[in-house]
């Protein structure tokens, strides 16, 4: 049947799209199933895997595997965000029974979903779809964030399949300045982190940002507050109030009370005046701002696009400070680790720092996933990297290597998983002893340099590259180890190679070279020596010149052969 629709082998087969633990030792398991979505509901038992229920998973799982969608497993119920029909024309966001209004364009406009989590009272989704609010302007993609209450039940009668409670805001991920320049494509997210950011406790959600497909590649990372995101929700809804009519706040005084969005007790007591004022208007009008006020991470490039992000949070320095290291996926295999090196004294600054770059699959393979995974087994944790047709996990750091041998070289990466062993004399990493302890070690996420450490030729990173560690490809293919290294100012080189014995983990090397030096006295003298010599060689070349071309004035005659008193004649005759 699913070829017979017009799709080929590759899609008709059972692609696993949800897959969540309902409790302990039972969990959910959703799949395309050749474009008849089927969900089962799975025990663990002594002998192995128990099938206790099955259903269809209409929307709940999407159709086609080319679907992006997203679903969460809360206080024992499914909300998913998916198609729900088999040509991909039907979003919804879902929860037995309830869901978005069917074919609503100011409800979900062409949505590309990309995650959900839940938080307090309510359910998030994040995905990006048709701005309806610039339509009379063109067609735009904007990036969304939206909720749901957990306590919604439906209203009354006819509303009694929809929700009472669903809003949505955009996320604005842009580089302030007079004509902000936008990353309007929300592409994956982070979960949500509660850290300490220059004093301030805060609830902080990165994303991955990029440009439309047809415009200036480009890609960011932007982070948001939970509390912004919440106080935009309770700020002034949005609407149309003619269909040539620009979108304008709703004045106060038309919000119906009890407040459209808001949970309640009993949704099925809402008045009519509520729920038609949602179901009309579930767009607010004021954007969530970037938490730091800017981009993290900016790239424009033609070759890559940021594609995943994971974050390790609030990773402790030995000074006592606090950074959420950043990793981020792209379509040509790499893994980008990054830091803001303000945020632990600024929330409202940013110091971007790119670590180091990872070569993890073939340029021509996208990375679909990333998680940071930490386990007893494995003390410092992996970074669990996702393709189409593989899984790696590498290490977090690379800072162990006896490559790094000096001080400033180890303080220099700016990474806060590394710090320089006073006693020791070695970079160590965070699962040291005595890592807690300040006097130990050096350490300098802020500028990468430590007043205690000796001069080195490593003067530090430039924020807006590719970082001061690049990585090479793995065995399996190959790589131009020319290319491997980045230079930085002063002639040092520092990649980080495969490991030729141990495959766990590539290794930190350095490259040094020399750089000639010329005082202002040497430059002097051979630029005057160069200007005398071109004297003396365009003189020598004239005068040669000019002697052999000379001519005699005979040689000026128009006519050499000719008498000279026939033409005086003639030119007589003329007169």
């Amino acid at each position: 049947m699913c070829t017979m629709k017009g799709n080929d082998d590759e899609k008709c087969q059972n692609y696993i799209r949800v897959l969540t633990k309902m409790s302990a030792g039972r969990y959910l398991i959703c799949g395309t199933n050749s474009y008849r979505p089927l969900c089962r509901e799975y025990s663990i038992q002594t002998s192995g895997y128990l099938m206790e229920k099955e259903k269809l998973g209409q929307a709940v799982c999407p159709y086609s595997p080319n679907i992006n969608s997203t679903a969460v497993f809360v206080d024992g119920e499914l909300y998913s965000g998916t198609y729900a029909d088999f040509s991909g024309t039907d979003p919804r966001i879902y929860r037995d029974p309830l869901q978005t209004e069917q074919y609503d364009s100011i409800s979900l406009n062409s949505p590309n979903f990309v995650s959900s989590f839940a938080h307090g009272d309510y359910v998030y989704f994040f995905f990006r779809e048709g701005a309806v609010e610039y339509i009379n302007c063109g067609k735009s993609i904007y990036s969304r964030v939206a909720r749901v209450c957990k306590s919604d039940k439906g209203g009354p009668q006819r509303f009694r399949s929809g929700w009472t409670s669903y809003l949505k805001t955009r996320l604005n991920c842009s580089v302030p300045g007079d004509f902000p320049f936008y990353f309007d494509e929300i592409q994956s997210t982070s979960d949500l982190i509660e850290g300490n950011y220059g004093g301030e406790s805060a609830k902080v959600i990165y994303g991955v940002f990029t440009t439309p497909p047809n415009s200036i590649s480009g890609s960011a990372v932007c982070a948001f507050n939970l509390q912004d995101i919440s106080k935009t929700f309770e700020g002034s809804f949005k609407e149309q109030t003619a269909i040539n009519s620009n979108w304008l706040p709703v004045k106060t005084g038309k919000v119906p009370d009890p407040r459209p969005g808001q949970c309640v007790n009993d949704s099925r007591t809402l008045p009519d005046l509520t729920l038609n004022f949602i179901k009309m208007h579930p767009l607010m009008d004021e954007s969530v701002n970037s938490f730091f006020g800017q981009p993290i991470v900016i790239r424009t490039s033609f070759h890559y696009r940021f594609t995943q992000i994971a974050v390790d949070p609030q990773v402790k320095t030995p000074g006592g400070k606090a950074y959420d290291v950043l990793f981020i996926g792209t379509d040509n295999g790499k893994v980008i680790k990054a830091v803001n090196a303000e945020s632990a004294d600024n929330p409202k600054k940013v110091n971007s720092v790119v670590i180091e770059e990872i070569q993890v699959f073939p340029p021509n393979v996208a990375i679909r996933n990333l998680k940071v995974v930490r386990d007893k087994s494995v003390t410092e944790g992996r970074l669990v990297v996702v393709s189409d047709a593989e899984i790696q996990a590498i290490r977090l750091h690379r800072c162990y290597s006896d490559k790094i041998i000096s001080c400033s070289e180890c303080v220099a990466l700016q990474d806060p998983y590394c710090a320089w062993d006073k006693q020791g004399q070695k970079c160590r990493s965070m699962n040291s002893a005595r890592w807690n302890d300040e006097k130990s070690f050096y350490q300098s996420i802020a500028t990468g340099v430590h007043s205690s450490c000796p001069a080195s030729k490593i003067v530090g990173k430039d924020a807006g590259s590719l970082g001061g560690l690049s990585s090479s490809f793995p065995k399996s293919f190959s790589h131009d180890m020319s290319r491997g290294g980045k230079e930085i100012p002063d002639g040092e080189v520092i990649n980080i190679m495969q490991d030729e014995q141990d495959r766990n983990g590539p290794e930190v090397s350095s490259a040094e070279s020399t750089i000639p030096q010329y005082t202002v006295e040497t430059l002097v003298i051979a630029v005057v020596a160069g200007s005398v010599a071109a004297l003396v060689v365009g003189f020598a070349t004239g005068y040669l010149c000019g002697r052999k071309c000379h001519k005699d004035d005979d040689d000026n005659l128009p006519y050499p052969d000719t008498e000279y008193e026939y033409f005086e004649q003639r030119q007589n005759v003329n007169r």
